[in-house]
């Protein structure tokens, strides 16, 4: 059976460590994590952008960012193999917080920002025919 699919893989206190390749490469991707964190936070900082883009922005980088630091806090106490910290299951749990935060930042960007653009389309519409104050 796979390792992946037994519960003493992902519930053991004292889990067997990383090969180091692996443990490199999940180094370097909660590493990269923080760093495009950072940057979409310095695009978000200095580009021109509507206010539900910067909205936008900011949503993905602080998902990235502290994605990425809670990547290598875990990361940390796997590679100093601390027993119950290092359990590969709060892996599971910083994968489904990453996923619930892309969702997150999916509806904005996809449902709540046209909606919010049809709205003041509609507004701006119904507006134009009222009377305005002299």
């Amino acid at each position: 059976m796979n390792p992946l699919l037994t519960p003493q893989y992902w519930f053991t206190v004292s889990p067997v460590p990383f090969q180091p390749w692996a443990e490199r490469f999940i180094l370097v991707a909660f590493v990269a994590c923080v760093l495009f964190g950072m940057i979409a936070w310095i695009i978000e900082l200095k580009g021109r952008f509507s206010k539900p883009m910067k909205r936008a922005y900011e949503r993905v980088a602080s998902l990235l960012f502290w994605s990425g630091v809670a990547g290598l806090f875990l990361w940390g106490f796997s590679y100093e193999r601390i027993p119950v910290l290092s359990m590969r299951f709060f892996y599971l749990f910083w994968l489904a917080w990453v996923l619930w935060g892309l969702w997150r930042v999916y509806t904005y960007v996809w449902v709540e920002i046209p909606a919010q653009e049809r709205r003041n389309r509609e507004r701006t519409e119904r507006e134009k025919w009222l009377p305005r104050r002299k």
